[in-house]
């Protein structure tokens, strides 16, 4: 296996949360497995890392019976097609991926050619916010706005105290902030810890707990303020990469966002303009 398996157990369930490796910006599909079927939240981003997602789900011997998709965003999409099963969503993100998802996933598909789709699967339900029993297990679905994106999924486990946050939350793993939405996005992250959840499953990286969210919007303070001192926002343009660079490494670490360091400020600039080149999420 090319990407990486990390075990969630509370009872009878077991969520087996599948990392990508970096090519594959280190998203994660979480398997939520119970005593008699299996519920997926999110697709991968490259084919052959939602097959080995779908290849290590029939080894646990029972059928996919929902694919949750977070957000319209491609790296959580574009493995869709792996999946034979429904695939559900919010109403607000199903409209995206009408909208846009088949432009972006062409974009994705002009770079990297057969290992990503050159289409985007469409949501065949919608999902609707609030307590929902699936296979014996209590579901809390919520709608998280103006996040990482305006809109995204979000699935609980209230009896487990187990919540996958998707792109509220990053673990290790270098932040999109594309669409600039500081001060809403440290606002839903207060607002998340307020529930009564303690095991957080990320959209990128490792599962964790409370100490996410103090990380996280510190991270987001730090992007926030260098961001502001590079200029680069009064030519409209993306910030942070989207591919490459995917987790913090000595040529782009979290410690020298804040720091002001001239190269870091350098990668930056150059990230954001190749992002800009490269892809685009508007969703007009």
């Amino acid at each position: 296996m090319l990407g990486e398996m990390t075990l969630t157990h509370s009872g009878e369930i077991c969520i087996h949360t599948y990392t990508a490796p970096e090519d594959g910006w280190c998203v994660n599909s979480h398997i939520v497995e119970s005593e008699t079927a299996l519920v997926v939240v999110d697709a991968q981003y490259m084919l052959r890392y939602a097959h080995e997602v779908t290849a290590y789900a029939a080894g646990l011997g029972k059928p996919i019976r929902r694919l949750y998709l977070s957000h319209f965003h491609p790296d959580h999409i574009l493995g869709a097609s792996a999946f034979s099963c429904p695939i559900y969503s919010l109403g607000a993100v199903a409209a995206k991926i009408a909208a846009v998802g088949d432009r972006v996933a062409g974009e994705e598909h002009q770079k990297h050619g057969d290992m990503i789709a050159a289409r985007a699967e469409r949501p065949d339900h919608i999902v609707a916010v609030g307590v929902k029993t699936v296979d014996g297990i209590r579901f809390e679905f919520l709608h998280l706005e103006h996040a990482e994106t305006a809109d995204a999924l979000m699935v609980g486990l209230p009896d487990q105290g187990i919540l996958i946050t998707q792109d509220l939350l990053y673990n290790g793993v270098h932040v999109f902030i594309g669409e600039h939405a500081f001060d809403s996005w440290a606002t839903a992250l207060q607002r998340t810890q307020a529930l009564d959840y303690d095991t957080l499953l990320p959209g990128h990286g490792a599962p964790g707990g409370p100490e996410l969210y103090g990380t996280m919007l510190q991270y987001l303070e730090a992007a926030q303020a260098a961001y502001a001192k590079s200029g680069v926002h009064d030519r409209g343009l993306p910030s942070l990469p989207r591919s490459g660079l995917a987790r913090p490494s000595d040529a782009f670490p979290v410690s020298e966002i804040s720091s002001g360091h001239n190269a870091c400020k350098r990668q930056l600039k150059f990230r954001l303009s190749t992002l800009k080149r490269k892809t685009n999420y508007d969703t007009r």
